[in-house]
């Protein structure tokens, strides 16, 4: 018996292609290489997706943030044009009572000491500014302090239309209309 437990029954061939030249051991290595390229790519991809993600965030909470500011500015600002609003309208209205004050002190000049001016109201039509109503209560006076206002009033350049007086008790109530003559 033989020593050999298996035969070769291969006959050589001769119609098989030659091998592979030595230099075809790079393709191996280039696509290891090209794949770790790969996967280094994606985790960069990756953790710059992740850095973006944090990027939108700061610059969200920064937008929210300047929009609070915008928001806080604008109020200001509009609190400042209410301001000079109210500031015009108290410049207007001061500029409107250089009218009255030398009226007011005039009238206040004329009237004797023993007689006491207890309510004075001069008010201005806004339509006519030359046009002023004038409304006072004094005490202890008459007839003869009217016509010293009257005087007074004249000599400013002002005439009263239509004066109307009450008398209750030592009060006397005296309204009139005031009007501008200009110089002419």
């Amino acid at each position: 018996m033989s020593n050999y437990l298996c035969h070769d029954f291969k006959s050589p061939r001769n119609d098989t292609s030659r091998r592979l030249p030595s230099s075809m051991r790079i393709v191996p290595i280039a696509f290891y290489t090209v794949l770790a390229l790969a996967i280094a790519s994606g985790v960069r991809d990756f953790v710059a997706i992740r850095k973006a993600g944090e990027e939108i965030i700061a610059s969200n909470a920064k937008r929210d943030e300047l929009l609070a500011k915008k928001t806080q500015l604008e109020t200001e600002v509009a609190n400042i044009e209410t301001q000079r609003t109210k500031g015009e309208s108290v410049a207007k209205w001061v500029e409107g009572t250089r009218i009255v004050q030398p009226l007011a002190v005039a009238i206040a000049r004329a009237m004797p000491p023993e007689t006491d001016v207890t309510n004075l109201v001069i008010e201005r039509n806004s339509e006519l500014p030359t046009q002023l109503t004038l409304s006072m209560d004094v005490l202890n006076g008459g007839m003869a302090e009217f016509s010293r206002m009257e005087n007074a009033l004249s000599r400013l350049n002002y005439r009263t239309h239509s004066p109307q007086q009450q008398k209750t008790g030592e009060s006397v109530n005296y309204k009139s209309m005031i009007v501008y003559q200009s110089e002419q």
